[in-house]
């Protein structure tokens, strides 16, 4: 039989220990980077409704030069040219494109935080099945026992 000290290092228990001890800093971390993430998005989606209000303003503002009325009578004309206006503009792209990514980043830190959560969840029982085979292990060795409980056949078995 292996002294405890050997099969307290062949089943790895300071390894898993460790690890297990990292995920909470490590799930803290991913947290406040997805907390970040999500202002960062929050912002970037702010700075494409303000440049789409700017579109929309000029497009009611603007005035047929022949008649002096509005260039846009209803409102699926003004949202047509809606369309329009922002496939060509640049700042309005722009600001497309950053929230885009903004969302982006988020969608990979919250990827990336639950499975930091999942790893942390399995490491919980991976530690938790090593104790209990260590804790029969350690009854097996105290009660003179070798693994399988065959070192004693003369004790009456309980069933």
């Amino acid at each position: 039989m292996k002294s405890m000290p050997e099969l307290l290092h062949e089943y790895e228990t300071r390894l898993l220990k460790d690890k297990l001890l990292e995920f909470p800093s490590q799930i803290h971390r991913k947290k406040d980077d997805l907390a970040e993430a999500r202002r960062q998005l929050t912002e970037a989606q702010s700075a494409r409704n303000e440049e789409e209000a700017f579109l929309k303003v000029t497009i009611s503002a603007e005035t047929n030069p022949d008649t002096g009325k509005p260039a846009f009578t209803n409102a699926e004309a003004r949202a047509a040219e809606l369309i329009n206006r922002k496939k060509i503009s640049a700042e309005y792209q722009n600001a497309e494109k950053v929230c885009g990514d903004a969302e982006a980043a988020v969608n990979s830190l919250q990827f990336d935080l639950e499975r930091l959560q999942d790893e942390f969840r399995a490491y919980r029982y991976v530690v938790d099945l090593t104790a209990r085979e260590l804790a029969l292990l350690a009854s097996d060795n105290l009660s003179g026992e070798t693994g399988n409980g065959a070192g004693n056949k003369n004790r009456p078995q309980p069933y």
